[in-house]
């Protein structure tokens, strides 16, 4: 017997379909106010980013193996996030970024379409007005993703909470092979969700997200290329990478933008501790476990994104910290909360955390706030654009990337090198590229990335086998005003005793290389200096020095280290001149301890062509380490030193 509906009420089904088409038909268009098509690079002498962009596409073009062969902030998935365009494989590229952000726009929706009509719309358009006006914006779109995603599987059930799981589990994989800081942030989320899903009862389910993450990881590991066995050495290695980008890339923003940060962020830690430990209220402890594993997992979601967001103090990353504290203040409304004088602490918070970050944002970052407000408009015409033609698209991106081919020719090194293998020493490996060169990169293939001991030996054991290149463009440009011998000094060290010169081309030295002996290390001497102290290098005899500085933080300087950034410190290289004033530059303690050619003193690729020329060349009487005013307690009162001469081979 079928029982009839009356006329005005919509049959389930149609009901359903409404509740899934509306914000489906939602997510496709606040995808395409965002989605992440990206521009072609406009300066390739600032900007490394563009050679980092151009090797990620070379080691897909060619197979090479991340791990072993590449060790870098990205994975092999990296080429299809990354924020410049790149002529391969763009059809891919697109439709990579379409699927990518529509799915992040559907968690955002979904998590909208939950919320009472004027807070979804809140969500949307703040997040849409910030991930505009941000770029790039990608950090944002995939930590938005984790964000709406992840708290779908706190609260949905029946089939939408399997979606949910489907869907959160293959956005960290994809993301822990595309960026390496995402591997942690990605395996630790799944965990935590996966034991929240258990306090529900939902174990199957729990268990399935876990055993997804980890066979999907080697699945798409091997579907990306690369060969099973390299997956553990990409793990590890990925461990020294973020150590070492924390450690030593540090950039401190303006003062008032730090302040404001911290305030915030603990503002939104609150907030977060406030809506976890009140949403689920029920009696059975089941709920309460619930509770801490929401509380663990948004604490650590927020803690990463802080890390990610002040490390390196610019624009674009202070942005991306505001504008994701604005998203989640938001987004936390979609937790019950019964409690009365709880929700009204908690909604005051995402108050607070939602409207001054926006405040800040256009008050320090934005254009003017008719141009802001009217960006997502733009946005989208232009994203429709390109989706609808897409050769055109392509086309403007291509002319683009000719012109900077143009720029970068170097036809006196192609005839010079012709098929031989070429590596770069510098940050601008796409000069490499763009000449059609035969590239053979070293596993930490831009030297700003080899910052501390870890990293410098891959690179050295690279250049003392016999993969190592015939030949090296060699550009001595340090990121950040560093003292220039600190960045891939191992590699340098090896340069000197290894190679000699051939030609000079734009911004480029051409060296052949000659021998593959590895450096020997006679210690001439050791001690300890206090802080601003010289360490005298005139008593020592020998052409060469290799010298190690061994700073330790104290326990607060450990703890700002952890929470924040290391304090700046600078190296004080001081003439033998008594009358010439030092050259100070900025030294993170971790590359100082694993240590630099002292001595001569290179600070150009003039001062390397004197070292092979004859022409005598400078030499540094004394270093000294600098701490900056108010910054001594957090850094050890004694510096230890060892001295070295660099010797032609091993038994030196």
């Amino acid at each position: 017997m079928q029982i009839a509906l009356p006329p005005d009420q919509p049959r389930p089904s149609d009901a359903t379909r409404c509740g899934v088409a509306l914000p489906l038909l939602a997510a496709v268009l606040v995808m395409l106010t965002f989605v992440t098509f990206p521009p072609a690079p406009v300066d390739l002498r600032v900007d490394a980013d563009t050679s980092l962009s151009a090797v990620l596409n070379y080691a897909q073009q060619h197979g090479l193996q991340f791990g072993t062969g590449l060790v870098s902030t990205y994975g092999p998935l990296g080429y299809l996030i990354f924020f410049y365009f790149s002529p391969n494989g763009a059809g891919i590229r697109m439709a990579v970024d379409v699927a990518f952000c529509l799915t992040v726009a559907a968690g955002l929706c979904l998590v909208a379409w939950r919320l009472r009509p004027l807070k979804g719309c809140l969500l949307l358009g703040v997040f849409m007005f910030v991930a505009t006006n941000l770029s790039p914006r990608t950090d944002l779109v995939m930590d938005t993703g984790f964000l709406c995603w992840g708290l779908l599987c706190c609260v949905e059930s029946a089939r939408r909470l399997a979606l949910a799981v489907l869907i959160f589990t293959a956005l960290a994989v994809f993301g822990a092979l595309a960026k390496t800081s995402i591997i942690f942030m990605a395996g630790l989320s799944v965990v935590l969700l996966a034991g929240g899903l258990a306090a529900r009862g939902q174990w199957r389910l729990g268990l399935g997200m876990v055993a997804g993450f980890g066979v999907g990881i080697p699945l798409a590991w091997m579907a990306a290329g690369q060969n099973l066995w390299h997956l553990g050495s990409y793990l590890i290695n990925a461990l020294a990478v973020v150590q070492g980008y924390n450690q030593a890339l540090g950039w401190e923003g303006l003062p008032q933008v730090t302040f404001w940060g911290l305030l915030l962020v603990l503002a939104g830690m609150a907030m977060v501790i406030t809506r976890a430990l009140t949403a689920f209220d029920g009696k059975d402890r089941r709920d309460a476990w619930r509770r801490w594993l929401l509380l663990a997992w948004l604490s650590a979601l927020l803690f990463l994104v802080w890390k990610h967001g002040v490390v390196r103090g610019d624009s674009y990353h202070v942005v991306y910290l505001f504008g994701f504290l604005s998203v989640l203040a938001v987004a936390l409304e979609i937790l019950p909360c019964e409690r009365g004088c709880a929700r009204l602490w908690a909604r005051g918070l995402a108050a607070a955390c939602c409207v001054l970050p926006l405040i800040a944002l256009q008050s320090w970052f934005f254009p003017a706030l008719s141009r802001s407000l009217r960006q997502p408009l733009r946005a989208f015409g232009y994203n429709a654009g390109c989706l609808l033609k897409p050769a055109d698209y392509r086309r403007r991106m291509g002319e683009v990337i000719e012109a900077d081919r143009r720029e970068a020719s170097l036809p006196r090194f192609r005839d010079i090198i012709g098929s031989a293998s070429v590596d770069v020493f510098g940050q601008n490996q796409v000069y490499a590229l763009w000449n059609d060169l035969n590239y053979r990169p070293r596993p930490v293939f831009q030297s700003y990335a080899a910052c501390n001991a870890r990293l410098m030996r891959l690179n050295e054991q690279f250049y003392l086998s016999s993969a190592a290149p015939e030949y090296v463009m060699f550009s001595l440009g340090p990121i950040d005003r560093k003292f220039p011998p600190l960045e891939d000094a191992m590699v340098l060290r090896d340069l000197l005793m290894n190679y000699e010169p051939m030609s000079a081309e734009g911004e480029f030295v051409l060296l052949k290389s000659k021998a593959t002996h590895a450096p020997g290390l006679k210690l001439l001497g050791q001690g300890t200096v206090r802080p601003g102290e010289r360490i005298d290098l005139r008593g020592y005899s020998g052409a060469d020095f290799w010298l190690e500085i061994d700073l330790e933080p104290t326990l607060l300087g450990w703890l700002r280290q952890v929470l924040y950034q290391p304090s700046t410190v600078r190296l004080s290289a001081w003439r033998e001149e008594p009358k010439r004033p030092p050259i100070r530059r900025r030294a993170p303690a971790v590359m100082m301890q694993a240590g630099f050619v002292a001595s001569p003193l290179l600070l150009s690729n003039e001062d390397l062509l004197g070292c092979y020329t004859g022409k005598p060349p400078p030499r540094p009487g004394a270093y000294s380490v600098e701490l900056l005013p108010g910054n001594e307690r957090f850094w050890q009162e004694k510096v230890g030193f060892k001295v070295y001469e660099i010797g032609p081979g091993k038994g030196y």
